[in-house]
């Protein structure tokens, strides 16, 4: 018995790639990473690029990751301030960071899968890097240059105020009974976000953007834009990320844009295996 055992858990290692942390030097600080779906016969895997959100570190993919796992090299990691890598100390540009990922784990192009913040991010990365993004996949993006509604910022400050009295649980509370970021009904889920958000104050508790130097407007390079690409959107996610979809859908030649039912801003949270299967199905056809 302890033999099969030992046997089946070889076989996952082998099938699905081992995944431990590590950390990658960036200008003036580190970035954790993690990187899965490097067993004995995974050369030619394609490779895909998980980016986090604002909200909650690269713990957010964790239900998502090991499904992945197994047909793909997948990379995940946490932004400066998020989980396990330091808040970031001087100015720097996002955009760097991901390509020190990249280059530490040894990809050369990959797809590139971004939420909220993170499909920004993915965005950004494509417009300075084409050659480098096969596909690219972005989920309730905010899209650098967009200009956000009163409704959306007004939310935002809501949902923040009791950090300015050290109130981190109120905010926490706050956060979870936000319509827009879960589908009605989705307890359990949020009951996870919450947890992770616990399990890791500093990802609320630093300023994400404080540091980030001056990042132009990506709006105008959409157009140029020529990798496959996959625009969700939470069906009850905020009307903004909505309407930033549809001006995406429009700007970026021959894209596709998709509402994903029965979910709302952290998707990937609410319902990990239909987004992956988008991904997946998404990746496979090829560049």
């Amino acid at each position: 018995m302890i033999g099969r055992l030992m046997a089946l858990v070889c076989a996952l290692t082998f099938s699905t790639g081992a995944a431990r942390a590590q950390m990658v030097d960036v200008d003036g600080g580190q970035l954790s990473y993690e990187i899965c779906g490097e067993g004995r016969q995974d050369t030619n895997k394609q490779a895909i690029v998980l980016i986090h959100d604002g909200v909650i570190n690269s713990a957010s993919f964790d239900d998502l990751w090991p499904i992945l796992c197994r047909d793909f090299r997948v990379v995940r990691y946490d932004r400066r301030g998020y989980g396990r890598s330091p808040a970031a100390k001087a100015l720097y540009a996002p955009q760097d960071d991901l390509a020190a990922v990249m280059a530490a784990a040894k990809m050369e192009h990959a797809s590139l899968v971004g939420f909220s913040f993170g499909g920004g991010l993915a965005v950004s990365y494509a417009v300075l890097h084409p050659e480098q993004v096969d596909r690219l996949i972005i989920s309730g993006s905010v899209i650098n240059g967009f200009q956000m509604s009163k409704h959306f910022n007004d939310r935002n400050l809501h949902i923040a105020l009791p950090m300015i009295i050290g109130n981190f649980d109120g905010v926490v509370a706050n956060a979870r009974k936000d319509p827009w970021l879960m589908a009605p009904g989705h307890e359990a889920a949020r009951d996870r976000a919450v947890a992770l958000v616990k399990a890791n104050p500093q990802d609320l508790k630093h300023q994400s953007n404080d540091k980030i130097k001056g990042w132009p407007s990506d709006l105008k390079r959409l157009p140029d834009l020529k990798m496959p690409t996959l625009i969700l959107e939470g069906e009850w996610d905020i009307p903004d990320v909505h309407a930033i979809a549809g001006a995406a859908a429009v700007l970026i030649p021959g894209s596709t844009r998709l509402v994903v039912k029965d979910t709302g801003h952290l998707m990937q949270i609410e319902h990990p295996r239909e987004v992956a299967g988008l991904i997946a199905d998404f990746v496979r056809k090829g560049r």
